[in-house]
């Protein structure tokens, strides 16, 4: 296959992120307002190069016909690895996305998966330490005693879960710290997902 250019490489990432944060392709016009083309006709030639390569099959008439191939790893394949959550966007916006992991994400689990870095020892009696990657199931719920990634704020936090007299209990694995009690009404909190997962590299 011939190689991809450095904004064609850009772009097929844009789409793969883009497909698995919202289930469907973007338009050529919503390809060139992220990336700031002064014309939608400059997306689409990309995406025709991007055709005629192999990486992507069109499909005429429809405004999001575009399919990324088996040539490239689309999420199927590789895990996002999710960075600070800017205020007011949803968790997989393309923003938010800082690398990804090239693991099959089929080995921790059947539903969607996501990793979290780990920054700091708040669950190192867990055995997951500063720097691990921990990997997510992508769900809006927890069950007593589950490790969850929770958005607070503008960052997810890793934290053992328990939900008791209708206060939520955010219990870190480290006898030093203390857990964040999340009084009815107090505070909002999303959760992003449980842990199925750990990679560490050395």
């Amino acid at each position: 296959m011939e190689p991809l250019s450095t904004r064609q490489e850009e772009i097929l990432k844009f789409l793969a992120h883009y497909q698995a944060e919202h289930g469907f392709p973007p338009t050529a016009r919503e390809i060139a307002g992220h990336f700031g083309f002064k014309s939608h006709k400059a997306a689409v030639d990309h995406v025709k190069a991007l055709e005629r390569k192999g990486y992507l099959q069109l499909h005429k008439g429809k405004s999001r016909g575009m399919e990324i191939t088996s040539n490239y790893p689309s999420f199927s394949g590789i895990i996002p690895v999710v960075g600070r959550i800017g205020a007011g966007t949803p968790i997989f916006a393309i923003e938010n996305l800082e690398e990804t992991l090239k693991i099959d994400s089929s080995l921790f689990s059947r539903g969607e998966c996501f990793a979290v870095r780990v920054k700091g020892d708040s669950m190192i009696e867990a055995h997951i330490k500063d720097g691990d990657y921990v990997i997510l199931k992508r769900q809006d719920y927890a069950e007593n005693g589950d490790i969850a990634g929770i958005v607070m704020g503008d960052e997810v936090t890793l934290k053992y879960y328990y939900k008791r007299k209708g206060r939520i209990e955010l219990v870190p694995a480290n006898p030093k710290l203390k857990p964040i009690i999340i009084e009815p009404g107090s505070e909002s909190l999303q959760i992003a997902g449980i842990m199925v997962g750990l990679i560490r590299r050395r």
